[in-house]
């Protein structure tokens, strides 16, 4: 699939999304983006999405928290393709600023401004299924609102969790909203079931032989 790097049947890494990593789920005719990445990144993943023949068949964009590197270019490609992004609730009210954040550190991350969605987005509690066979999974913690998102065998974790030589860890304290909930969504991730852990940052890894 053009650069992407072939993770599991209908899953792509991509290459060009900035600040995080970026994934393409397919599905026939529809296509779904996790974590788009940074605003800056924009024309890069537009241009690597275009090349690879998926940009007029993204449907929808699957954001796993609010934190700039992720949720930062998916408005351009809401604008590009018409699609539904769909984020956790008490993130997108982070995003409006109906929320305050739970730390200084993350309020000052609040204030970095994201673009506007001119389509608007679609809400997470967690359960829902954004895409076919894709299932949100709540895991609070990093962000109030961050969302996890199961399909088949691999679960994109976000920063729910970042991988080592050691296992799975949380994110630092000074990132993280609420540690006791991080720590119990490390724990749901590692109960899911997937065997493929794709990370918000760092590789991708087996959680199960």
């Amino acid at each position: 699939m053009g650069g992407m790097e072939s993770i599991y049947p209908a899953v792509f890494r991509l290459q060009h999304s900035a600040g995080s990593n970026g994934y393409a789920i397919l599905d026939g005719d529809r296509v779904a983006i996790v974590d788009p990445g940074l605003v800056g990144g924009r024309r890069g993943l537009l241009r690597e999405l275009r090349q690879a023949g998926l940009l007029a068949r993204v449907t929808d964009v699957l954001v796993t928290h609010s934190d700039a590197d992720h949720v930062g270019a998916a408005p351009a490609v809401q604008a590009a393709t018409g699609a539904r992004v769909w984020l956790g609730r008490a993130d997108a009210e982070v995003l409006e600023g109906t929320r305050r954040p739970a730390t200084r550190f993350r309020r000052l991350l609040a204030r970095r401004a994201t673009d506007a969605f001119a389509g608007g987005l679609e809400l997470l509690e967690g359960g829902e299924e954004p895409f076919p066979g894709v299932t949100a999974l709540g895991t609070p913690g990093h962000t109030p609102g961050h969302m996890a998102f199961v399909f088949e065998d691999v679960v994109f974790a976000g920063d729910a969790v970042r991988g080592s030589d050691n296992g799975l860890r949380l994110m630092p304290r000074f990132l993280t909203s609420d540690q006791d909930q991080a720590q119990a969504s490390l724990e749901l991730i590692q109960e899911v079931g997937a065997r493929w852990l794709c990370p918000g940052h760092g590789a991708v890894r087996e959680l199960h032989t």
